[in-house]
């Protein structure tokens, strides 16, 4: 075994390579190395880019073909000081192993994890603005600023420093003059910390490669309101409520999903409620199409599709608890919010609820298992995989992290809660050893699908 590393790529990645007089596997054909890369999973196929110059050129000729790779496990992507200061780490449940990855312009545990999809990350930038990131090729795209917001504007603090003025409280739309009329004081949120509160969820409807076929949905503060932007659009579209679009309330959205089955998507509301969201055409058309549900407002809610193209609902209950392990606060670490907060809250799952959403029938019916998947919950796009594409996965089980907003953000060196539920025994088990995979606190890890595209 020796280290073989690409100074074009910046991976340091252990190679096999085979010594003996008979056996140059430096002088593989190209085009039978490009189909080899073709039939490996992301990570395998970066590992080989970099063990000789030759299979390094077969891996430029296979990014330049964009040949599609298999369907990848899902991995868990975190900061982990323990690689190396800063760095990024994908450890793959499926198969236990882990491997660290270059993160581009900044350290990860310099960028919070909002949302994944499509083997993309959204990230925020020191500005609180949102970037949709590739950690395996270092891509990156811009989407539209915080200010392109509907009730967002940029202004100054009480001190006079740059911040940005949250408008919560809109009575009245000005359809002549195309604007607000605004009579209420705004909430005040400082540039580098505005992301901590403003963005619930982030939702993509395919690769950020596809260019303005990428649409993402975002929900924010106020209260979970709907905006969206493709790839390219210099503002956020608001969704507002009325005969215009159908959306039957402007606040209460914690969860999205998008469906390629029927090219739309899913907004669920905190009560459990949901519609569809059409943006396909030149303006958003939005339908209801299921109504509150009881005993439903005290947890957290994830929208997920099943292989066959079933809509779940997956109802997650939480709780805090003192754990008797406190935090490990940097030496350097300094903050006045955290006086009186208790560095050994943690906080866990006790109990989850599976729903089928019935689209023509609009109710929901409570299922107690799925023994063909498994499900994967966080800051995520929710995911339902097969088990038997996925040899390592655990069928009937949830593999899941966290996301609570207020936790996460304001209790950024506590410790956090990833592992796997299993829905037959309603308990927790850890995903790994952390000593084995240390994962830092913040950001909270985040799954996601590596993707070369």
């Amino acid at each position: 075994m020796e280290t073989a590393t690409d100074s074009r790529s910046g991976y340091g990645l252990v190679a096999d390579t085979v010594t003996g007089r008979d056996r140059d596997w430096s002088r593989l054909p190209e085009d039978l190395l490009v189909s080899v890369l073709g039939a490996l999973p992301v990570a395998e196929t970066i590992r080989s880019g970099a063990v000789c110059a030759s299979w390094h050129a077969a891996y430029v000729a296979f990014r330049r073909l964009r040949l599609p790779s298999p369907k990848q496990p899902p991995c868990l992507l975190y900061a982990s000081d323990a690689v190396a200061p800063g760095a990024a780490a994908l450890h793959y449940p499926a198969t236990g192993a882990t491997l660290q990855i270059p993160f581009p312009q900044a350290p990860l545990a310099c960028r919070p994890l909002l949302g994944s999809g499509h083997g993309w990350l959204v990230t925020a930038d020191e500005a609180s603005d949102l970037h949709l990131l590739n950690p395996v090729t270092g891509a990156q795209v811009a989407l539209p600023p915080i200010t392109a917001l509907h009730h967002v504007e940029s202004g100054t603090d009480e001190d006079g420093d740059p911040a940005y003025l949250v408008y919560e409280n809109l009575p009245d739309y000005n359809y002549s003059m195309s604007r607000f009329e605004v009579d209420t004081e705004p909430t005040i949120l400082g540039k580098d910390e505005a992301h901590e509160c403003m963005y619930f969820r982030v939702v993509l409807s395919a690769s950020p490669s596809a260019g303005r076929a990428c649409v993402v949905v975002l929900l924010h503060m106020p209260h979970g309101e709907v905006s969206f932007a493709r790839l390219g659009d210099d503002c956020w579209t608001w969704v507002a409520t009325g005969d215009d679009t159908g959306l039957p309330s402007r606040y209460g959205y914690g969860d999205a999903m998008y469906s390629a089955t029927d090219g739309l998507f899913y907004l669920l509301r905190f009560d459990g409620s949901m519609c569809s969201l059409d943006l396909n055409g030149p303006s958003p058309v939005a339908r209801k199409i299921l109504d509150s549900l009881p005993k439903s407002a005290d947890s957290t809610k994830y929208l997920v599709e099943t292989p066959a193209g079933d809509i779940l609902q997956v109802w997650r209950s939480r709780d805090y608890v003192d754990s008797q392990i406190p935090a490990e606060y940097p030496a350097d670490y300094v903050d006045d919010s955290m006086v009186g907060r208790d560095p050994c809250l943690e906080l866990n799952t006790f109990e989850m609820q599976l729903y089928k959403v019935d689209l023509h029938g609009r109710r929901v019916e409570l299922i107690k298992s799925l023994p063909e998947y498994a499900l994967f919950l966080g800051s995520s796009g929710s995911m339902c995989l097969p088990v038997k594409d996925f040899p390592g996965l655990k069928p009937n089980c949830a593999y899941m992290t966290d996301d609570f907003m207020e936790y996460v953000n304001f209790f950024k060196h506590n410790r956090r809660e990833i592992g796997i539920w299993d829905m037959a025994e309603q308990s927790m088990s850890k995903l790994v050893d952390g000593s084995i995979c240390p994962w830092l606190n913040w950001p909270s890890p985040i799954w996601i699908q590596p993707s070369l595209f």
